[in-house]
């Protein structure tokens, strides 16, 4: 399947500008606003997707429902291109689980991203949903020291917070409509011990990965 890498990227140019606009104009958002989360990870196994979305409650952290999507990925992982290659399974997933969320929790970044349009920003988007990334690695941005905290700095505005938790580094990024501050408050709230990641990533993190090898058992 040709896939015309260099169309996708004006595409991500064309849809940061709305994501950037909706973004700063963003209203704050209370805890009392939120009632559902939903998280989003993926796992692979013999070329095949696992993309899976889990329903939270907040800040509780319950796991309510989850689902599924099994799909081949349409191009190889691109670093700032992701979107391209898990979005599509996981808004499938988000919709299957019939229930709207008040946020969305993706495993990956969202306005720190070269183009401003990181996986969690076009989820958001796509989905008129607030949303954060959270990611592990650093992809775009100047890190910046304020009152001995940390931030990520890109498009003119603080794009994400950089925490530690259990010794690992943890990127905390605005995806679309919603406040750095918020963001960060959300994210803290799903903060377990016995999690590297919060609540709504880990345990799509753990359910895809066992799903995928569930079915690479089924497959031999």
């Amino acid at each position: 399947m040709f896939f015309d890498y260099r169309r996708a990227i004006r595409l991500q140019k064309v849809l940061a500008n709305k994501a950037l606009r909706e973004t700063r104009n963003a209203p704050l958002i209370s805890d009392e606003d939120i009632k559902y989360v939903v998280g989003v990870d993926a796992a692979y196994s013999k070329g095949m997707m696992y993309g899976v979305a889990v329903l939270i409650d907040y800040p509780q952290g319950n796991l309510l429902r989850y689902s599924v999507v099994e799909k081949k990925p349409p191009i190889p992982y691109v670093p700032g291109l992701l979107m391209f290659r898990e979005a599509p399974a996981y808004i499938s997933a988000i919709k299957k689980l019939g229930v709207k969320p008040d946020i969305v929790v993706v495993d990956g970044h969202g306005l720190s991203h070269p183009r401003a349009l990181g996986i969690a920003t076009h989820i958001g988007l796509v989905l008129d949903t607030p949303s954060i990334g959270v990611a592990k690695k650093k992809l775009f941005g100047e890190i910046v020291v304020e009152n001995n905290e940390e931030y990520l700095v890109a498009h003119g505005l603080r794009v994400a917070k950089i925490i530690t938790h259990r010794n690992n580094t943890l990127y905390i990024s605005i995806g679309y409509k919603v406040r750095l501050e918020d963001a960060y408050r959300i994210i803290k709230n799903y903060l377990r011990p016995q999690y590297k990641l919060p609540i709504p990533t880990a345990l799509a993190d753990q359910l895809s990965k066992k799903i995928a090898h569930s079915r690479k058992k089924h497959r031999l």
